[in-house]
């Protein structure tokens, strides 16, 4: 209430009391009675639910005014933890797919060299792309050529048709550029340990 007149007990200034009124817990809450909402979709509550609701929100935020998260430029400990785990799993993950894309190489070479018998010099190319291209060349004349993608989806070579790569997946072309910079860096002995006993 507000008290216009000053009496014995108040001051000359004027005086505010507020009063709170709590509807009963098991009171339905709906939308007050104001033109300025209607049309507005206001969702009926009992207030019990609305007091748990609300004061559960108000319980978090003085939780997080006591206890602040770290910075996002200073992780924790089990964060840090967490993406060693994840960056080991993707090296892991990248690892095995050059590990098979670098197989796919060495078979596409073996299988070639068995089935097309060149009879001129034998060139086989590994791009840093990751393109793999087996050609039979004599001087500048390119008698026959195939590259390793054609090659596992069958093609067919003085009328024969070659096996389809039914046992593999076709490397990725990030796996087969992994994989080409690894055949680069191969020693003349490995590579001949991987081709052997078609080529020696």
């Amino acid at each position: 209430r507000v008290v216009a007149e000053p009496s014995a007990h108040a001051s000359a200034a004027r005086v505010a009391a507020t009063f709170f009124f709590r509807p009963a817990p098991a009171a339905l809450l709906r939308r007050p009675p104001s033109p300025l909402l209607e049309g507005v979709a206001v969702r009926e509550a009992t207030f019990a639910s609305w007091v748990q609701r609300v004061g559960g929100k108000y319980e978090r935020h003085k939780a997080a005014a006591r206890f602040p998260a770290p910075p996002r430029d200073q992780p924790t400990a089990r964060a840090a933890e967490e993406y060693e785990g994840c960056m080991q799993e993707v090296a892991e993950q990248e690892g095995r797919a050059t590990t098979a894309a670098l197989d796919c190489v060495f078979r596409f070479i073996r299988e070639w060299v068995s089935t097309t018998h060149p009879d001129a010099d034998a060139f086989v190319e590994v791009a840093r792309d990751g393109l793999i291209v087996a050609k039979n060349q004599a001087g500048r004349n390119v008698d026959w050529m195939h590259d390793m993608k054609s090659w596992s989806e069958g093609v067919t070579f003085n009328e024969t048709p070659t096996p389809k790569w039914g046992d593999v997946q076709f490397p990725t072309a990030s796996a087969l550029q992994r994989a080409a910079s690894r055949f680069r860096e191969m020693s003349v002995e490995e590579i001949n340990s991987r081709l052997a006993p078609v080529l020696t």
